[in-house]
């Protein structure tokens, strides 16, 4: 087989690279085999994604997974892979670049695929669980009560069918835990709060490798408990918690800012500064475009106008003002 016909190659350093399939080699492979080469070339695109930030690569991962899909027609025993595969695209392009068409179609495809996994199918609690993530997004993006309940419900649904042992089950906690602490926000139904705070010291025990995002929900239910508890102990785990997070790569904006709360809550001479530096950095992960891009502007404002309130700085209350105008701007223009 020719250097030209090659599905992959490897760089100068002997990295994998993925280049553009060979048409009339491809032509010839059944649809079944072509349609694994695209999810393949996808699925390569996304890590790189991930890696780099670099938005070429998120659009040709999703062109091969819209390749795959064609090629799985209704009544492809398959088909249902190639929509959740998709669907994990289309998020992460929506949380990124807030394109409401992408959070519409992720939200289309993911009922098209659970219709086909109903229960008792193999992959009926991943389908599950991947329509929790695109209805939790709605709801991040629009905040409408509706999303939030049927997000609830995806979730529950999902954990009542992994019992301890199942490897959904700390995927299903997860979403649960986290669906009911913004319910909290929503309601202020502490037992809620107290649910969530449960879920995630499950996950906890449970899981031996990816901490990360678990020890920052932890520490961010434990720091909603803090605000109405005043609890020390709630504040000391929400900083622990927190800089364990913190201390697992990749570096991430509620991480940060989940330190960051905690950090000015114990109100130490320093602990302030810090936490501007940490605001900033969560600003830094989530440039105009993503989904909590005016968040983060109005959190660091504010820490800023605290700092001005202390110190009577006036770049701190310019600086504010402008983060301010920034998120105002923002929402009135319906981006994030």
């Amino acid at each position: 087989m020719s250097k030209e016909a090659t599905l992959s190659s490897m760089d100068k350093k002997g990295h994998y690279v993925a280049s553009t399939p060979d048409k009339p080699l491809l032509d010839r492979l059944c649809p079944s085999l072509l349609a694994r080469v695209y999810t393949d070339f996808a699925s390569y695109h996304y890590s790189r994604f991930k890696r780099k930030g670099d938005k070429n690569d998120m659009e040709k991962g999703v062109d091969y997974d819209r390749k795959a899909l064609a090629l799985r027609p209704i009544g492809h025993s398959h088909r249902h892979d190639s929509l959740l595969n998709l669907t994990i695209l289309l998020r992460a392009r929506f949380e990124r670049w807030s394109v409401v068409d992408d959070l519409r179609e992720v939200i289309l495809l993911n009922r098209e695929a659970l219709a086909l996994c109903p229960k008792g199918h193999p992959s009926h609690t991943r389908a599950v669980n991947s329509l929790f993530h695109s209805i939790f997004m709605s709801h991040r993006h629009s905040g409408t009560m509706h999303d939030l309940e049927e997000a609830i419900r995806h979730a529950k649904d999902a954990l009542a069918l992994s019992p301890i042992g199942n490897r959904h089950r700390i995927s299903s906690l997860s979403n649960l835990a986290v669906s009911l602490s913004w319910l909290y926000l929503k309601t202020g139904q502490r037992e809620d709060l107290e649910q969530s705070i449960k879920y995630t010291r499950e996950i906890i025990s449970l899981r031996k490798t990816n901490l990360g995002p678990h020890y920052t929900n932890l520490a961010i239910v434990l720091q909603f408990r803090h605000s109405y508890s005043q609890d020390p102990k709630d504040l000391e785990e929400t900083i622990k918690f927190a800089k364990l997070g913190v201390s697992l790569p990749p570096r991430r904006d509620s991480t940060l800012t989940a330190l960051a709360i905690g950090l000015e809550s114990r109100g130490g001479e320093d602990d302030l500064e810090e936490s501007i530096v940490l605001y900033r950095e969560a600003l830094q992960l989530c440039p105009y475009g993503h989904i909590d891009h005016t968040l983060r502007l109005s959190t660091l404002a504010g820490a800023l106008r605290r700092r001005y309130a202390r110190t009577g700085q006036r770049e701190d209350l310019e600086e504010a003002e402008m983060f301010e105008r920034h998120s105002i701007a923002i929402k009135a223009f319906g981006s994030t």
